[in-house]
């Protein structure tokens, strides 16, 4: 039996997974870490901690296997992306990680806008510059820590890190570098313009390759921690999202949506478009001469949670879907707009924030989470218009938490238009992970199974009529 370990290194947490060749579940380990948060506005997060974390749960994962530790082939990871860590030639931490949660670099932002301007900015690397992005942290740096800028050996991001104290070598993919501002997407490299202008050296980044590329094979005292064989292949990994699209069959004809806390939904394409099509981000994939647009709903799952701890107080999930669904039935009109955190793709209205529109003297809670439901569906429908998707698309494959919910599934069928399919497993950024860690040692993993489908439902006429109303309204508010 072939064996894979799949490290999937999130924003607060770390999960360790063993996959068989079949891409099923053999065991898992999880251990959260929280955020630091110094200042208003500052987010970090211990770099020395990640790496911990991930002994500790791969340990854990292999020890509550049936397996013997020894028949790993390969390991791989799924990370968190945008995230800046400066290491010294030993990739010990010089200070804690900016996160991508980070909004300390403001100016940085203005001063790279000034620069070189958001359409030149978008048409190379494929998206606007917002605090997000790494390059604005490494200004940051320079202007504010310069002894730390100055002393830097590499200047790495999550997964980038893991696989140097792997490996001993600072390699990262293209989905991960397309996080930079800093990447040049159609020419697949670092961008010579931006280096030079800001003073940043190519050699103290990480070397850009494809995702499943044979790092080499673990460092020896790294096999003796963990247990594993010498021979234990290393594979770049990438991006969690584009992990996880992979393992759920994002393709021609097939988009996926990650409806979890916060929700992305990836389209892929042969050619990036950036010119024409700068209402999403264009981010580097983890196949050959392909491309991903991304649009994210920065607060999804969260929104529901938010029902749930206001009006649903120690109640489970399958109590919301059903007073929703009562809601639903009698024809709630209730509208909500997620942007909790503020809109993002495609319209990133400036003065946006959470409304529910519409609330009466009838209105109850089974409303508020319908509402919930339905408005992360209508901005899903958004962004795949974006996204120009209708037409050329016929499936979105969803997982996450929010994939349990049928009713959930059943109102993004009727809203989209589109079949809905769900995975066999929610974990499909780990199952990514493994199909990497498979490719480096030469073999071929399928994408995961199907489990459930929905198709759009007679509702759907309804559902445009509503659509057509959200987003007029949409405009009254904030355009």
């Amino acid at each position: 039996m072939s064996v894979y370990l799949a490290v999937d290194l999130g924003t607060t947490g770390c999960r360790s997974i063993l996959f068989d060749e079949n891409l099923c579940e053999l065991s898992s380990s999880y251990e959260e870490y929280g955020l630091i948060t110094p200042k208003e506005d500052w987010v970090e997060q211990d770099a020395e901690l990640w790496w911990e974390l991930m002994v500790r749960t791969s340990q854990t994962a292999i020890s509550e296997s049936n397996i013997d530790a020894k028949e790993i082939k390969a390991i791989s990871i799924s990370s968190q992306s945008e995230t800046l860590v400066p290491v010294d030639k030993n990739f010990k931490p010089l200070c804690n990680a900016i996160s991508w949660l980070d909004n300390r670099t403001g100016a940085e932002v203005d001063e790279i806008v000034r620069d070189f301007g958001n359409e030149k900015i978008c048409e190379v690397m494929g998206k606007p510059a917002t605090t997000t992005y790494t390059l604005p942290k490494l200004l940051w740096l320079k202007k504010h820590q310069p002894d730390i800028f100055k002393s830097a050996y590499k200047f790495l991001m999550p997964m980038d890190f893991l696989i140097a104290k792997l490996t001993g070598k600072c390699i990262t993919d293209y989905s991960m570098a397309s996080g930079t501002l800093l990447y040049d997407l159609k020419n697949f490299c670092w961008y010579k313009e931006f280096l030079d202008f800001y003073g940043i050296e190519e050699e103290r980044l990480p070397e850009i390759t494809y995702a499943g590329k044979n790092v080499g094979k673990v460092l020896p005292e790294v096999a003796k921690l963990l247990g594993v064989s010498e021979e234990c292949i290393v594979s770049i990994g990438a991006q969690d999202q584009k992990c996880a699209a992979l393992a759920a069959g994002l393709k021609d004809g097939i988009m996926t949506i990650s409806l979890g806390t916060a929700t992305a939904i990836e389209k892929r394409w042969s050619e990036a478009k950036t010119e024409d099509n700068r209402g999403v981000s264009w981010c580097g994939y983890v196949e050959d001469n392909a491309f991903v647009t991304e649009g994210v709903i920065g607060t999804a799952g969260t929104c529901l949670r938010w029902v749930r701890d206001q009006f649903f107080k120690g109640e489970k999930y399958r109590l919301i879907d059903e007073e929703a669904l009562a809601a639903l039935e009698r024809g709630s009109s209730l509208l909500f707009y997620p942007h909790l955190c503020g809109a993002g793709d495609p319209d990133f209205y400036p003065d946006s924030t959470g409304v529910f529109y519409g609330i009466c003297l009838s209105t109850n809670r089974g409303d508020f989470a319908l509402a919930v439901m339905e408005g992360i569906a209508f901005q899903i429908r958004v962004i795949l218009e974006a996204m120009e998707a209708y037409g050329n698309v016929h499936t979105l494959i969803i997982f996450g938490g929010g994939a349990n919910s049928p009713l959930w599934s059943q109102i993004i069928a009727d809203v989209t238009g589109l079949k809905i399919a769900i995975p066999k497993t929610p974990e499909a950024a780990g199952a990514g992970a493994a199909m990497l860690a498979a490719k480096a040692v030469g073999e071929n993993l399928e994408p995961l199974e199907t489990i459930k489908v929905y198709e759009p439902s007679e509702r759907q006429d309804a559902y445009n009529k509503k659509y057509t109303k959200f987003r007029e309204i949409e405009k009254k508010l904030w355009a």
